[in-house]
């Protein structure tokens, strides 16, 4: 009877680890080797064929040295910077708006229209990108009447770029922040109001530390996803090929390795932004998740 208990138990134990087997062997397979693989051939000269040769951090120091790289991060830190004000503000206002008494009914037709830009396929919303910030025949430069060189000059290009990642974005963190506001009763609010409190102060001082969890997922979000941009810039500002360098965002530096042979060069260069992402999620932390 005992040993028929201690076979149940033991079965008990192990049927989750079965369930979730499926998991753990893909994350082995596509993520936790490769991650390893790849941090061990940074310390390497690769070509993706032959021997590899062992150099130590010369990969490293290369890159560090290499003022393209330079350019590159501080690009992919513009359009990081540059659009997660206006999404987080944005985002945020509209889920108030919908969230609040009067519009709430209609959620059904506002959720849908607002998160339609994070659906829209990429490539097809830096084609019509393309076409309202083109110089000659865009839509912009046709109703100013005069030719606006937003894809073709250079700090213009960031700034569609910016507008780009702007538009699509807002939809995403404006579902996240309307998920986050239904979780404050509908009864905190009240008693706020009966003792007197604006819409204002009990947004500034219910609301808002409320959702401190909420916004932490959003920043948190935001930098590891503006940090690992590539498809906007390179779709938007494309030229023949690629996009100039100097507008060009971090990612191409390891594509354009890669392309080149330098697999090693690549896989530095992947570690480096992991370290740089890494390091921005601790600023984070540190200075909007105080002590939690």
């Amino acid at each position: 009877m005992y040993f028929k208990k201690m076979q149940s138990r033991t079965k008990q134990k192990f049927v989750p680890y079965i369930f979730i087997l499926p998991f753990i062997i893909s994350y082995v397979a596509f993520f936790l080797y490769p991650a390893i693989y790849s941090f061990v051939l940074s310390f390497f000269s690769y070509k993706g064929y032959g021997k590899a040769k062992f150099i130590g951090l010369s990969n490293y120091i290369n890159l560090i040295n290499y003022d393209t790289m330079w350019n590159s991060l501080g690009n992919t830190f513009f359009y990081f910077l540059l659009s997660f004000i206006p999404t987080m503000i944005f985002a945020f206002l509209l889920a108030l708006i919908v969230r609040s008494k009067p519009i709430s009914r209609f959620q059904s037709i506002y959720k849908p229209i607002i998160f339609l830009p994070q659906i829209c396929a990429v490539v097809a919303s830096a084609l019509c990108f393309k076409i309202i910030f083109g110089e000659r025949v865009g839509v912009i430069s046709q109703l100013l009447g005069k030719a606006i060189p937003f894809l073709s000059d250079m700090q213009l290009m960031k700034w569609t770029v910016v507008v780009l990642i702007t538009w699509r974005a807002i939809g995403w963190y404006f579902i996240i922040y309307l998920s986050g506001l239904t979780t404050i009763g509908d009864d905190i609010m009240e008693a706020a109001n009966i003792d007197g409190a604006s819409a204002v102060q009990s947004t500034w001082h219910i609301t808002m530390p409320m959702m401190k969890p909420t916004f932490m997922l959003a920043f948190v979000t935001n930098a590891i996803g503006s940090l690992k941009l590539y498809t906007e810039p390179n779709l938007l500002l494309s030229q023949n090929y690629d996009p100039p360098m100097q507008v060009a965002p971090y990612v191409n530096l390891i594509i354009n390795s890669l392309s080149g042979g330098q697999f090693g060069m690549a896989s530095a260069a992947g570690w480096i932004l992991v370290v740089v992402i890494l390091i921005l999620t601790l600023i984070q932390l540190k200075f909007f998740g105080g002590d939690d």
